[in-house]
C-alpha cells in the first residue's frame, strides 16, 4: 500500500512538474496560465503586441502623408501638361487658319507669287513643327520619366513652342503685309 500511494504521489508530481515548466503562456495548459498570470508573461506578450501596433500605425501615416504629397504633385505635372497641350491645339488651329489665307493670298491677282510660295512653305514648316510637339507631348505624358527629367523635357518643349510661336507672330504679320 504504501508502494502504491508513493507511486501515485510521483506520479503527481512529474505531472504537475511537467505543466508548470512551460513559460510559454500559450502551451503551458493550466498550470503554465496560472504561472502566466502571476508571472507576468501575458502583460509582456500584450505590452509587446500594443508596441508593434504603435509602429505599424506611424508608418501606414507616415506612407498616407506621401501619398497625398505624391497625388498632389501629380495632378499639378498634369495639369501643366493639359496646359500645354491646349497651347498647342490652338496653336495648330491658328496655323491652318493662315494656311489657308495663304492660300487664297495666291489666288488673287497682282499678289507677289513668290513670296506667297515661300509663306506657303514655311506655314508647311510650321505645321510639321507643332505636329511634332504635339507628339512629343503626348509621349511626355505616358513616359515613365522622373520628375526631373520630365520637367527638363517640358521645358525644352516649352522653349520650341515658344520659338514656334514667334515665326507664327512673323507670319502673321508677312500675311497682313500682302494682304494690303
Amino acid at each position: 500500500m504504501r508502494r502504491t500511494i508513493f507511486i501515485l504521489m510521483l506520479f503527481a508530481a512529474v505531472l504537475l512538474g511537467g505543466c508548470a515548466g512551460q513559460h510559454d503562456p500559450r502551451t503551458g495548459g493550466f498550470f503554465g496560465g496560472v504561472a502566466g498570470l502571476s508571472g507576468g508573461g501575458y502583460k509582456d506578450r500584450v505590452a509587446e503586441r500594443e508596441a508593434r501596433l504603435e509602429e505599424l500605425r506611424a508608418t501606414q501615416s507616415e506612407l498616407a502623408a506621401e501619398k497625398g504629397q505624391l497625388e498632389s504633385q501629380k495632378s499639378a505635372a498634369q495639369a501643366q501638361l493639359d496646359k500645354d497641350q491646349a497651347l498647342v491645339r490652338a496653336m495648330q488651329i491658328e496655323i491652318t487658319a493662315l494656311e489657308k489665307k495663304t492660300k487664297s493670298l495666291a489666288t488673287k491677282e497682282g499678289t507677289d507669287k513668290q513670296r506667297v510660295a515661300d509663306m506657303q512653305k514655311r506655314v508647311t514648316d510650321l505645321k510639321g513643327k507643332m505636329n511634332q510637339q504635339s507628339s512629343s507631348l503626348d509621349d511626355l505624358e505616358g513616359s515613365g520619366l522622373g520628375d526631373a527629367d520630365m520637367d527638363l523635357r517640358r521645358k525644352q518643349l516649352e522653349k520650341q513652342r515658344d520659338a514656334l510661336r514667334k515665326e507664327y507672330d512673323l507670319l502673321m504679320k508677312m500675311q497682313m503685309e500682302l494682304a494690303q
